[in-house]
């Protein structure tokens, strides 16, 4: 893939802070949210702290409808949210050579505030979902 984020353009209005990092890497934590029509519906969460660390990420929604993890209020308080609105929910993405081979991680969801521009990857205690859920299912 060629680099699509080597002169990317951002102003500190796009920055998203992730306080603690991403779980494994706490050390990175401002990102922005990148979106590339050829990769439509996947996104880009792309650290611009001086590292190349970028995940692929994709609204869960979109290939399980009904997904409804059980986030405790505890896990919501640190990011501000005040209204429903304000959440953007992602998943991590694991992309494969094969489609169907590419997995979103469901035990880990990614929680944006995007009024305060501030995110957190929470973990789940939730056994209806998998860190390697399918993206593609087989018709």
């Amino acid at each position: 893939m060629a680099d699509f984020f080597k002169d990317l353009i951002y102003s500190n209005d796009d920055v998203i802070t992730f306080a603690h990092g991403i779980p494994g890497f706490e050390k990175n934590q401002k990102f922005v949210l990148v979106q590339i029509p050829d990769f439509v519906p996947f996104e880009w969460l792309v650290c611009v702290d001086g590292s190349r660390l970028r995940f692929a990420i994709i609204n869960p929604l979109l290939f399980c409808p009904d997904y409804a993890p059980k986030i405790v209020k505890e896990q919501f308080e640190d990011l501000g949210i005040e209204k429903p609105e304000d959440i953007l929910l992602y998943s991590i993405v694991t992309i494969a050579d094969n489609p169907l081979q590419s997995t979103a991680n469901l035990v880990g969801p990614v929680v944006i505030n995007k009024t305060r521009r501030i995110g957190k990857q929470i973990i789940i205690e939730d056994e209806r979902y998998r860190t390697r859920e399918p993206i593609l299912r087989k018709k």
